[in-house]
């Protein structure tokens, strides 16, 4: 009976930890209840992905053939826009194509929109080192989703499968973002207060917090998502950002995982 009763003590003991460790939220539910926790309308998210997809050198010929394909994986709708016609929306008819060809380096670079009419750009680079016979070819991909209900984790493997086809997939870096906004500026000492809290009910801890007129800034480190980077030796998977913008009257919020990768 005293065995049993030990027996008991310890596992008690132990299902928080269990409990926090297999908890894990989707991406979607931190960032999108962290700007509800702001009390923030959804303005956009941003997906962005990247990797080498080749351990080699590869002909222009070749880099737009693999940029054709992966426009045509990602839907991209429209046609292409004759660089002679100046500066057109793309609004979901055009799509551009960039290319430059050197020696040593290739670059394609397509911009367009998907037939969910959201924004997509693909980048694919290539360069050689003929000094050290070695070369190497990478791949970029940004979706912007400009719908709330949107599905982080479904865009993730959409992607991830294209990279999968070079055997690559799990070399490849992932950042996400959710910006929104609120319409006016709001007391600074009250978003600090609600930006702590939205931080704890995701168990965050923050590791750097950066303050001044213009802008608050944390760099943070949640249990709840699996994947992190290093920062200053420190583990960091979360990033919050706030900043009033006095000409259209509106506080922008940014967060994004593992950091923000785009300019606020």
């Amino acid at each position: 009976m005293k065995k049993i009763f030990l027996f008991v003590i310890i596992v008690f003991l132990l299902l928080p930890t269990f409990s926090v460790a297999n908890m894990k939220y989707c991406e979607e539910d931190i960032l999108l209840g962290i700007l509800k926790e702001l009390k923030g309308d959804f303005l956009e998210a941003e997906v962005n992905i990247g990797g080498v997809i080749l351990d080699e050198f590869i002909s222009k010929e070749k880099i737009k053939e693999i940029g054709m394909e992966i426009k045509k994986e990602l839907k991209l709708v429209g046609q292409e826009l004759d660089q002679n016609q100046g500066d057109l929306f793309l609004d979901g008819k055009y799509y551009i194509v960039e290319e430059i060809y050197d020696e040593g380096f290739n670059h394609l670079a397509i911009y367009g929109y998907g037939e969910d009419e959201n924004p997509v750009t693909i980048m694919l680079s290539s360069y050689s080192n003929p000094d050290l016979n070695i070369g190497e070819t990478t791949l970029f991909i940004n979706i912007i989703k400009n719908e709330k209900n949107f599905d982080i984790n479904g865009i993730i493997e959409n992607v991830k499968s294209i990279f999968k086809t070079f055997g690559k997939e799990e070399e490849i870096d992932i950042s996400t973002c959710v910006v929104g906004t609120i319409d006016e500026e709001v007391d600074p000492n009250l978003m600090k207060e609600n930006a702590n809290k939205a931080i704890k009910k995701f168990k965050g801890k923050v590791v750097e917090e950066y303050t001044d007129s213009m802008i608050l800034s944390y760099t943070i480190y949640t249990p709840y998502i699996e994947n992190y980077i290093f920062s200053l030796e420190k583990r960091v998977n979360l990033n919050l950002a706030i900043r009033y913008n006095e000409y259209e009257n509106q506080t922008y919020i940014w967060i994004g995982t593992p950091i923000i990768t785009t300019g606020y």
